[in-house]
C-alpha cells in the first residue's frame, strides 16, 4: 500500500514537471516566433 502511494506521488510529480516543461516550451516558441517576425518584418 505504501509503495502504491509512493508510485502515485512520483507519477504526479512527473506529470507536473512534464506539463511545466511543455508550457515553458510553448511560451519560448511563441517568444521566438515573435522575435523572428520582428526581425524579418
Amino acid at each position: 500500500m505504501d509503495d502504491k502511494r509512493t508510485m502515485a506521488r512520483t507519477t504526479a510529480i512527473t506529470l507536473g514537471v512534464w506539463i511545466a516543461v511543455t508550457i515553458a516550451a510553448v511560451i519560448l516558441l511563441l517568444l521566438f516566433v515573435d522575435i523572428i517576425s520582428s526581425l524579418f518584418l
